[in-house]
Parts: structure tokens; C-alpha cells; sequence
């Protein structure tokens, strides 16, 4: 009888210490692989921190970094180093967890910072973005090459420099090192679910939007120069769609983006709006532009609409980017704006009835 309920004791005894030895094993192995990780991040980006410290348990193997700093340094074609790309950020929490052993959960903590070095009349210099908010939360794939998917959320962020604050934020990143001609290194995709542009009336909502970048990997790693200045040209993307809902009205534009500086990109995009006419009555440039530029204004709009392709209901716009400035048809957008800063809630009730 004795031997009876021993047998059952030391089978689990012999169970628990294997639970228990494999759990000190993975963490062991995990931990060296994010000391590894933040020791050599890539062949194109150097990492550098003020401090590191382990923090993790019996269950998690983790590292908090401090006064993180990422410069990334593409070359020219001829050899010579491009302007350094520089990323800051407060606090990182790297961890690795049993339940989710291919998978490195993430943590950005306070401010995070992107430095873009770009030039403006001739002259070098550099633009700065802050990106402030709750944290962002980011997981991705622990065998990382040659290819790899990581997706990342936030419930709120706020982008110091332009203005542009998010809610509730999900997306993800996506690369391939391997990519040929044919095929995108990286691709982004993302969904928001409020957006607010100082620059634009009213709020955005439902934004959805998905870029890519085409390969091979030597575009992301060499930049292309521009004869005249010797400046960076950087590499062409491709807007595979961005949507959002506004005022009534459904937003789409497509594109590509085919080259520019930091600050003053070059592209040409289609703008697809469902349900207009009903928005443009609602208009009335009057009540903020003298009389002869509320005309002129309506004369535009009016050959605008009547360039557009309206079959199926939809009204098919061209944009274009020429050195940062944003231009519907031939017309400046910001001389544009003005008037649809006119249309309130109000109206927005009787676009929908």
C-alpha cells in the first residue's frame, strides 16, 4: 500500500522539477538572447543606452534599457555615409514569456523621438518629431530573418511636431531582406480609429492605410544622390491604399511616393470621394473670400468636378506633391482648405439624411 502511493509522489516530484528546470533553462536562454539582441541590433542601425537591467522571473526573461538612442546610417552609392536617421526613446521593456517562446514582446515608454536630417535653401539641417502618448506596445517573431512580421497598438498617441493625434492605434510592420524587384523589403499597414489634423476641419475616422516599399534590400540600405546637391534622395513608396471617413464623406486615396527629401517629398496620387455632391452644396466660399476669389474658387471646383471620373457614384481627383506642397488638379490645397473649414456638425447632419 506503501509502495502504491509512492509511486505517484515521485512521478509528479519528477514532473514538477522538470517544469521547473525547463522554466530556469528558457530563461536563462532567453535572457542571453535579448542581451544578444540589444548588443547587435543590425549591419545598418547601432544601439547605444545610458543603462541596462535585467528584470525578469522564474516565468520571464527581461530587460529594461534607459536612455536609448538607434542611429541608422544608409550609404551612398559611392560609398560615403548618408545623414544619420536617429530614434530616442525613454524606457524600452524588452521580455519573453514560455507561453509565447518565438515572440519578443516590446514596450515603449514616455516620449520617443525621430531625428530626419533634410536640407531647406541650401542649407543642412534637421527635423525633429515627438511622438508622446500611452505606450506602445510591440511584439515580433524572435527569428526575425530573412523575413518577419511584427505588429504594434497604442490607445493613444500624439505627434508633437505636426500636430496629429491617434486613437487607439493598431498595425503592423512587415520585411523581407531578400526581396527582389518584384517584391516589397518592407510594408506597413495600420488602422485608427479617430485621427485629428490641426490643419484639416474636424476629425478623421476609420482610417485605414498600407504602404510598401519595393525592393531589392539595397534600397534601404544605399540612398540614392541627387547630382545637383549631393543630397539624399530617399527610397520611392508605394500607397497600396489609405481610406478614412469624413464629414459624411468616404475618403481613398492611391499613390506613390517616388523620391523627395526628409521634408519635401515628390509624388502623385488619385483621391476617390463616395457621396460628394450632397457635400459640395454645403459649400459656400462667400462667407470667407472676397467676391471675385469666391467665383474664382467656384470655377475651379466646378472644372475640377468635371475632370473627375464620377462613374459608379465616385469622384476621381488627382493629387500631386511637388517639394512638400500638396496640389488638388493645379490649385494649391491649402488655398482650399479655408472654404471646407466652413462646413460644421451641422452640416455633416445633412450630408448623412
Amino acid at each position: 500500500m506503501t509502495r502504491f502511493f509512492k509511486q505517484p509522489f515521485v512521478l509528479a516530484a519528477g514532473v514538477v522539477l522538470l517544469v521547473l528546470g525547463g522554466a530556469v533553462a528558457f530563461r536563462w536562454q532567453s535572457q542571453q538572447y535579448l542581451n544578444r539582441l540589444v548588443a547587435h541590433p543590425s549591419d545598418l542601425c547601432q544601439i547605444s543606452y545610458q543603462s541596462r537591467q535585467s528584470a525578469g522571473s522564474m516565468w520571464r526573461a527581461a530587460l529594461v534599457l534607459q536612455g536609448v538612442r538607434v542611429a541608422c546610417t544608409p550609404a551612398m552609392h559611392d560609398g560615403t555615409p548618408a545623414h544619420t536617421i536617429e530614434y530616442g526613446a525613454n524606457n524600452i521593456l524588452l521580455e519573453v514569456v514560455p507561453w509565447h517562446p518565438l515572440q519578443v514582446h516590446m514596450r515603449l515608454n514616455g516620449p520617443q523621438s525621430l531625428t530626419i536630417p533634410y536640407a531647406h535653401n541650401g542649407e543642412e539641417s534637421r527635423r525633429l518629431f515627438v511622438l508622446e502618448g500611452h505606450p506602445v506596445e510591440v511584439f515580433w517573431p524572435v527569428r526575425s530573418l530573412p523575413a518577419g512580421r511584427a505588429a504594434f497598438s497604442a490607445p493613444f498617441a500624439h505627434l508633437r511636431a505636426s500636430g496629429v493625434s491617434m486613437k487607439n492605434v493598431q498595425g503592423e510592420v512587415l520585411w523581407n531582406t531578400q526581396a527582389n524587384f518584384q517584391a516589397s523589403v518592407l510594408g506597413l499597414s495600420f488602422s485608427v480609429e479617430q485621427m485629428t489634423v490641426p490643419s484639416w476641419p474636424q476629425h478623421l475616422e476609420n482610417v485605414k492605410a498600407a504602404f510598401s516599399m519595393p525592393g531589392p534590400y539595397e534600397r534601404l540600405r544605399v540612398l540614392e544622390q541627387e547630382e545637383e546637391s549631393g543630397l539624399a534622395i530617399w527610397p520611392e513608396l508605394l500607397v497600396q491604399k489609405a481610406s478614412a471617413d469624413w464629414n459624411g464623406l468616404k475618403l481613398g486615396v492611391t499613390g506613390h511616393v517616388r523620391g523627395g527629401h526628409a521634408t519635401s517629398i515628390t509624388g502623385d496620387f488619385w483621391l476617390t470621394v463616395r457621396d460628394w455632391k450632397p457635400f459640395v452644396e454645403q459649400l459656400q466660399p462667400e462667407r470667407i473670400l472676397p467676391p471675385l476669389q469666391a467665383a474664382a474658387f467656384k470655377n475651379t471646383l466646378e472644372d475640377m468636378l468635371s475632370r473627375g471620373d464620377r462613374a459608379g457614384g465616385k469622384l476621381v481627383l488627382s493629387l500631386s506633391v511637388r517639394d512638400g506642397y500638396v496640389y488638388m488638379g493645379a490649385v494649391p490645397l491649402e488655398k482650399i482648405l479655408p472654404v471646407f473649414q466652413l462646413v460644421q456638425p451641422a452640416a455633416r447632419t445633412l450630408v448623412q439624411q
